[in-house]
């Protein structure tokens, strides 16, 4: 008997790809902890579960002692592992590629003052810290860090703790300044706390989180920008490596297999930045306000924010470091590539959607702003 363990939402974004595991005809029976009312009778998981293998999320050392024991074979599907006893491969979300995709974002949003909301007992934190920080220096930025160890408050108190700490740390935060949380839970908690410190989102602080969780995403208004979980890729996956591990393959302990994130959910948390110049607030505004379907030329865009061509030019390099072309076409690029990797649409449909002649020309395009085909930016799932 095979067994399934997790945490009941993060299961269920898995479990797509464990049955497309399951469809290329391997044969599971699978045992999982999910509520059910008591129309089933419960199962529980722990140290004494005597089975052939488990998905994990979570466990403790005690756990882990008596399942290596037994001979099961276990794949980890968390970034957190005991601090004493057996550990277990893993598979999950590339942490540090999530980093440096937030990090992409807010820095095209003109922005030059960065924050990260970090619980330094986690590792998944420290591991999306490091990329987003790691990105801003390439740029030239750094990040100001704030220290919620929320996972070391008492469950009874836990929630007025963050809610305190968060409030005084974000109170300081220069304006405008691109907030990036550690994951969707920590982003409703930051936009929370900025209203509490008189700050608005996204004109002051534009926040973004980790998993696009819909419930979290759409707890607080302005609704939350999130780096989207590649939950069905990493079912597969680790479905895949724990039938390979049953059936004999030797795995290193150690081994982590990393699945990228598959891209951002733009909600409202991001959507507008109030910037030092307002005639290059205008302007990018006005971009990414324009349908996708109606391409901006600078002719309109100057006459729409009352400013003349030489003026854009000139606060375009002095504010972004670029041109007004380059940050068009930016844009441009970032949505055809959600309507590509969102749809399966053919190129000829997808051009005649987004304004272009014809797939030749969207083609062109895209290779000319990203260096990839629209095949290769449609796989960045």
């Amino acid at each position: 008997m095979r067994l399934v363990d997790w945490a009941q939402g993060f299961g269920n974004r898995l479990y797509g790809g464990v049955l497309d595991f399951l469809r290329e005809g391997h044969s599971f029976e699978m045992e999982f902890v999910q509520p059910s009312g008591g129309d089933l009778p419960p199962v529980v998981i722990d140290e004494r579960w005597d089975g052939d293998g488990l998905l994990v999320f979570r466990y403790t050392a005690e756990e882990a002692a008596a399942w290596k024991k037994r001979g099961i074979k276990v794949v980890n599907l968390s970034s957190e592992q005991p601090g004493k006893g057996p550990v277990f491969p893993r598979v999950t979300l590339d942490n540090g590629m999530a980093g440096a995709m937030a990090a992409d974002h807010l820095l095209g949003l003109g922005l030059r003052e960065f924050a990260f909301l970090h619980d330094p007992l986690r590792t998944y934190s420290r591991e999306r810290l490091d990329g987003f920080r790691g990105r801003l220096a390439e740029h030239g930025h750094e990040c100001r860090v704030l220290e919620i160890p929320s996972s070391s408050f008492p469950p009874k108190v836990r929630a007025r703790q963050i809610a305190q700490m968060a409030w005084r740390q974000m109170a300081g935060l220069p304006k405008p300044c691109g907030l990036f949380a550690k994951d969707d839970i920590s982003g409703v908690t930051a936009i929370r706390a900025l209203k509490q410190a008189g700050m608005r989102v996204p004109e002051d602080v534009p926040v973004m989180g980790v998993s696009d969780d819909i419930v979290y995403c759409h707890t607080t208004t302005p609704a939350l920008s999130s780096i989207r979980f590649p939950g069905k890729r990493i079912g597969h996956a680790a479905a895949e490596l724990l039938h390979g591990m049953m059936e004999g393959r030797v795995v290193a302990a150690d081994t982590r297999i990393m699945i990228g994130p598959p891209g951002i959910t733009v909600r409202e948390s991001t959507g507008r930045v109030e910037l030092a110049d307002p005639v290059v607030t205008r302007a990018m505004n006005f971009i990414r306000q324009r349908p996708l379907g109606e391409p901006v030329d600078s002719a309109t865009l100057c006459r729409h924010i009352g400013a003349s061509r030489e003026q854009v030019r000139q606060r375009f390099h002095a504010t972004l470091g670029r041109t007004l072309k380059q940050e068009i076409d930016r844009v441009r690029c970032e949505r055809l590539g959600e309507m590509l990797r969102r749809t399966d649409w053919t190129l000829e449909r997808v051009a005649e959607q987004c304004g272009f002649a014809g797939g030749d020309e969207l083609s062109r395009f895209v290779k000319r702003v990203t260096g990839m085909t629209p095949g290769e930016l449609r796989r960045l799932r």
